[in-house]
């Protein structure tokens, strides 16, 4: 693990506490990553971490428009369609597919969310990570209610491209 886990700097993204500052964040991360990797009842929460993540960490995550669409579009799937473990085919030929998104500006800083990385991190078993998970991105869906309603048209375009495309076959 990163040495500047030991420091109490915040994270001047998602304002995690006494993580180290960014470098510290991002470890933490990387750590979270390795413990879904090495254990199926963890990575099922794999996509829904990484979301909540980048939405906490626009400035490094969501740049381009086209990646802001794609982590805002697939939190607003999981949170209001249907607890998607996956990122749906209707939106992951959407986001592939040829477009230009809507620029958006992301919540100020450090203003992300209740819940940060360190709500997730400490967690003892996959039942409890599973919970904190939810919970966390949850409270990074929320931070983001300005861009609700763009997030469903992103969403609502997906799902009439792939329906438009099936019938076209």
């Amino acid at each position: 693990m990163n040495e500047n886990i030991k420091t109490k700097i915040d994270c001047p993204s998602c304002g995690a506490l006494s993580v180290g500052g960014l470098d510290g964040c991002l470890s933490l991360f990387v750590n979270l990553g390795l413990r879904e990797f090495t254990n199926a009842d963890y990575f099922k929460m794999h996509r829904l971490s990484v979301d909540a993540y980048c939405l906490q960490h626009p400035e490094q995550y969501m740049v381009s428009s086209k990646s802001a669409a794609a982590h805002l579009a697939a939190m607003c799937w999981t949170m209001e369609i249907e607890k998607s473990l996956h990122m749906p085919a209707q939106l992951k030929l959407w986001v592939d597919g040829p477009r230009r998104y809507v620029r958006i500006l992301p919540p100020p800083l450090c203003n992300l969310g209740d819940l940060t990385i360190i709500d997730v991190f400490g967690t003892k078993n996959p039942e409890e990570y599973e919970t904190k998970v939810w919970q966390w991105a949850k409270s990074a869906w929320d931070a983001w209610s300005d861009h609700w309603d763009q997030a469903r048209v992103w969403v609502q375009e997906a799902i009439s491209e792939y329906e438009s495309n099936l019938l076209r076959r």
